[in-house]
């Protein structure tokens, strides 16, 4: 399939096909079973390492690729995202625990590669993944997925908590805020 057409395949309301690159079986598992039981359509998670990416990418056409960037040299993963890029044109969202928003790492892949970025929950293994931080992963991984499709994610359940525009008292002009 030509990245033309996998550019055109879009995620049904029934079924998504991820493919996940990690070099972590324990996350791969956990993200898996926390993506389905969080989901109403049937998503399929297929994880594989980043050394097989780019085959699994050829022969699946997903619809979304989720790159998990810890353990991994920036460079590298940015010279596969660009492959990945050439060979389907399915969305990237990066996921670590341990690049940041701001950190330089996480700054020039998000420079160099169309991508979203999702942080895993902290610690020293992706086992916090089966506690209670794994809803608010899995959350903000779908809004992830969703902003690339230009669909809404589930804005009830992201944005609990802020006010809406209709809420906020209203001002009188000249009036200190």
């Amino acid at each position: 399939m030509k990245p033309s057409q996998s550019a055109k395949r879009v995620a049904t309301g029934k079924s998504a096909l991820i493919l996940l690159a990690t070099s972590d079986p324990v996350f791969a598992a956990l993200c898996k079973r926390a993506l389905e039981a969080a989901t109403s359509q049937q998503t399929l998670l297929v994880a594989v390492s980043p050394a097989e990416l780019l085959e699994k990418a050829r022969e699946l056409a997903p619809h979304h690729l989720v790159l998990d960037t810890d353990g991994q040299d920036v460079a590298a993963l940015a010279a596969l995202a660009t492959k990945m890029m050439l060979v389907s044109g399915a969305p990237i969202v990066f996921v670590s625990a341990y690049l940041a928003p701001g950190s330089t790492g996480l700054s020039s892949l998000l420079q160099s590669i169309p991508a979203s970025f999702v942080q895993k929950p902290q610690g020293p293994s992706s086992l916090s993944l089966a506690d209670e931080e794994g809803t608010p992963f899995v959350a903000a991984l779908q809004a992830a997925i969703a902003s690339q499709q230009n669909e809404d994610a589930a804005a009830d359940e992201l944005d609990t908590g802020w006010d809406t525009k209709e809420s906020r008292p209203r001002r009188k002009a000249g009036a200190a805020p």
